[in-house]
């Protein structure tokens, strides 16, 4: 008998805009992959994805006469965890998670699909399945996500199937266990690097460059093809593909092709793809009142829970040098911001250009050059389906004269 097919639903993007604005929550890296890959590499692929708003021909249902597996995409089991064979709902603490259909259920579904992740995921609560406790981490929100990203990595290390790490070390640099550190192909480390895995593994992967006289701190996971310039990199810290990095990093995500290549402060912080950070960038990630923190956002705030919480950053954002973040700022895709003059607001819209004085829309056409340029120093260049998302957002900005 086939296993039943793998659809994921999408949480509500809002919670984590502003990366979610150039892709599905599931593609967030978060440990050493993305969600929607780890769900993937576990269960043999992902049939469908459901996401809010729906789009207008929704989403191709699988076939359901093996019944189907339907799981939250933001939500990362336990490890030994499994759907099982027979009809329920699974729950992490008190929120449903996942449910596995029978073949009636899923053929009803099938019947008349659900428009979009709300609608799912009113269709499933109504069948009344057994509930199951499953534990797992659930992320909600981009901060949940960094929040939880040590764990992840630490979760994901295991899977990592890496080369000989002796091969590419001086066994005196490594602080820990040499089984936590875990590299892949092509990795070059420089000498003097210090590899602290006293709390957490360290997971370089293939062609990951480390220059001298760098703390690589676990948990930690860099990607392929990234270098870690210099300074104190990792606690809890994940970044994806040619990525350049440099100066003090703490439980951070980098999605990929970024580029922090001078000191400055980033902590508690998720950057999206494409983004040049400028000379002395710094993140706030503490309140000085050492509250929780709150976040902006189109209807008002959100309080996180969270002590610690830095900034989240769009894609191909630009800082200037002395760029100050408050904390738990929310800076829009394609926000040129420009330091220098005080911290910066709680929450820049998309396409915003900001000098520390007033706000106005970024036009496109420099903007599009500018993204070519920048795309162009990692021998790549943007997709058409690329361009017309960017341009679809730069839209609905609005675009100044």
């Amino acid at each position: 008998m086939s296993a039943a097919p793998l659809v994921l639903v999408d949480p509500p993007g809002e919670p984590f805009w502003p990366l979610a604005a150039t892709r599905s929550p599931a593609d967030l890296l978060a440990g050493t992959r993305s969600f929607r890959a780890r769900w993937a590499d576990r269960f043999g692929g992902v049939a469908a994805r459901v996401s809010e708003p729906a789009t207008p021909a929704g989403p191709a249902w699988p076939d359901p006469s093996a019944g189907l597996r339907v799981a939250l995409s933001t939500w990362v089991p336990p490890p030994d965890w499994m759907f099982g064979e027979t009809p329920g709902e699974h729950r992490s603490g008190d929120r449903p998670v996942a449910w596995r259909l029978g073949a009636d259920e899923a053929a009803g579904l099938a019947a008349d699909p659900p428009a979009g992740a709300d609608a799912l995921r009113s269709r499933l609560a109504g069948l009344g399945l057994a509930s199951r406790p499953s534990g797992g981490i659930l992320c909600e929100s981009i901060w949940a996500l960094v929040a939880a990203n040590p764990d992840l990595v630490r979760q994901d290390a295991a899977d990592f199937a890496g080369e000989d790490a002796v091969s590419v070390v001086d066994p005196g640099a490594l602080l820990g266990r040499a089984g936590d550190l875990r590299v892949g192909k092509g990795v070059a480390i420089g000498p003097f690097v210090v590899l602290d895995a006293r709390d957490g593994p360290i997971v370089l992967d293939d062609d990951v460059r480390v220059e001298p006289h760098v703390t690589l701190r676990g948990p930690l996971y860099v990607g392929p093809g990234s270098t870690i310039l210099g300074g104190d990199v990792g606690g809890g810290t994940s970044i994806g593909p040619a990525c350049k990095v440099r100066g003090e990093v703490e439980q951070s995500v980098f999605l990929g092709f970024d580029n922090k290549a001078h000191d400055g402060f980033v902590g508690h912080s998720a950057i999206g793809a494409w983004v040049n950070l400028g000379a002395g960038t710094i993140t706030s990630d503490l309140k000085n009142t050492y509250g929780p923190v709150r976040v902006e956002h189109a209807g008002g705030r959100t309080d996180t829970g969270l002590l610690k919480v830095g900034a989240f950053i769009g894609d191909h954002v630009r800082t200037g040098i002395g760029t100050l973040l408050t904390t738990g700022a929310r800076i829009g895709v394609g926000v040129h911001l420009f330091g220098g003059r005080g911290v910066s607001p709680a929450m820049l819209p998309d396409f915003t250009w900001y000098d520390g004085r007033e706000p106005a829309a970024v036009r496109w056409e420099p903007f599009e050059r500018g993204l070519r340029a920048a795309m162009a120093r990692r021998g790549r260049s943007p997709s058409e389906p690329e361009l017309s998302a960017l341009r679809a957002l730069h839209a609905a900005r609005g675009e100044s004269s």
